[in-house]
């Protein structure tokens, strides 16, 4: 008994330092990344988002609340494949129905891809696609989803800076953005806690 202790004990340290490294600082810095532009009310196109120190290219999948460019708030990345997501998502968007949030993100994806290179018009068009997602009713999103089937979208490839309070729901949370990171955005902590415990209970059981 006195050994599972100590394995627990020594495996908290770990969780911590895992879990800490998804959360932290973000600054809206940018707009555009080389390219985007106002429809008239909203900003449409690529963000820069500085996480941690990094910069990452997204774009907003959120119409439904604020981020003001040069601000600075406390973010989590959330993978896609991350079992927290549909908690995020329920918080952020209520009113969607969970069994169409992978249909959903999949067509963010789409956008996310297809905004590369577009011109201004096609642009607006697609960030307006993209919001309608969650968003339908100020949004139609439906040209979006008929592609998203059929690609090969690498779902896995892509997560979600959120703002770290979304538990606490309604308009007072940042907007969440979609992004495509690069290796330094650390992976999920699950697949880690599972094999540091497989690890230690196979230790355990040959010590007995």
């Amino acid at each position: 008994m006195r050994k599972m202790i100590l394995a627990l004990s020594l495996l908290t340290p770990m969780v911590a330092l895992q879990a800490d490294t998804l959360r932290g600082p973000v600054t809206l810095t940018g707009l555009g990344s080389g390219q985007g532009w106002n429809d008239g009310s909203f900003y449409t196109g690529y963000v820069t988002l500085n996480f941690n120190g990094t910069d990452y290219t997204g774009i907003c999948v959120d119409a439904l609340h604020d981020a003001t460019p040069g601000a600075t708030w406390d973010a989590i990345y959330v993978p896609l494949t991350d079992p927290s997501l549909s908690a995020v998502l329920t918080s952020y968007f209520p009113n969607t129905l969970p069994s169409m949030y992978v249909t959903l993100l999949k067509a963010d994806i789409a956008g996310f891809l297809d905004m590369a290179g577009a011109s201004q018009s096609t642009t607006i068009t697609l960030q307006h696609e993209v919001w309608g997602q969650f968003d339908p009713a100020g949004y139609n999103g439906t040209a979006l989803q008929a592609p998203a089937v059929t690609a090969n979208i690498t779902y896995g490839n892509f997560g979600l800076l959120v703002d770290a309070n979304y538990a606490k729901g309604g308009s007072g949370m940042v907007q969440a953005f979609l992004i495509d990171p690069p290796n330094t955005v650390p992976e999920p902590v699950p697949a880690l806690l599972i094999g540091i415990g497989l690890v230690l209970m196979g230790s355990l059981r040959r010590c007995r």
